[in-house]
């Protein structure tokens, strides 16, 4: 077999046995992570019931706005830093969902407008470019993240990445939306379970497939396929012993 891959069952896999493993420290990041969303909007409620009971300051609508975009941002990075954690078989600790220096805030902030601004001409054409260019350059997040590279240098490195795999990512992300389906029908507490799972599965996807892109090297990214399976194991005794990097190339 030739040209990069990954297999589905194996990044589920590992997503799941990681997800069952920590459980407990997925939950509580689940609940704060809910609660740290809506912050914006209880507090916007709270208000316009107490102080603004006849009209809301346009102004403060603004700057609730901008809060909510930026504590979007800061989670997004955060939860990027925990799954990568996680596919080093490293379990964070939970600070690292609200731990994003202000750099990587503003690379983030400026890849993800480009990002938006290139998909938007995609599916005002034909729907389908869209769809193309969304699978083509969405690792973006991860090289941001992870290699710390701004918005040109993450968008063109996800390109490389993504170059002969693009059915395959977007059969995987039709698999992540299903997963994440059936636990909003198991009375929503399955997304405990399903969100966790598939976070983790697709940062060991970006992983595995950045691993086989020696192109990547323009980028100042230089590392063998086993290189991200070297860290210390950090998680519970009982936790899953898969080695998300060296196994899965040294069988091939």
């Amino acid at each position: 077999m030739t040209g990069k891959y990954f297999r589905f069952s194996d990044v589920f896999s590992y997503g799941w046995d990681m997800m069952k493993t920590c459980f407990g420290f997925f939950v509580g990041l689940g609940i704060v992570w809910i609660l740290t969303i809506y912050a914006t909007l209880i507090i916007e409620l709270v208000l316009r019931h107490t102080i603004f009971t006849e009209s809301f300051p346009q102004a403060l609508k603004i700057f609730m706005f901008i809060a909510t975009w930026v504590i979007n941002i800061v989670l997004g990075i955060g939860i990027i830093k925990i799954a990568l954690s996680f596919c080093d078989e490293q379990k964070p600790p939970f600070s690292t969902l609200f731990n994003a220096s202000w750099d990587c805030f503003w690379r983030y902030l400026a890849t993800g407008i480009l990002y938006i601004l290139i998909l938007i001409p995609g599916f005002i054409l034909l729907i389908v470019p869209g769809v193309i260019w969304s699978v083509k350059f969405g690792l973006w997040p991860y090289f941001v993240v992870d290699k710390g590279l701004g918005p040109i240098q993450a968008l063109k490195a996800s390109s490389r990445t993504t170059m002969d795999v693009k059915w395959d990512l977007f059969g995987f992300a039709a698999l992540c939306g299903i997963f994440n389906l059936a636990g909003l029908l198991c009375l929503i507490v399955g997304v405990f379970a399903a969100y966790p799972t598939i976070i983790v599965a697709h940062a060991l996807v970006y992983r595995q497939l950045a691993a086989q892109t020696p192109e990547l090297a323009e980028f100042g990214i230089n590392q063998t396929p086993t290189e991200y399976a070297q860290a210390d194991i950090t998680l519970p005794p009982e936790g899953p012993s898969v080695n998300p990097g060296g196994d899965y190339f040294r069988d091939r």
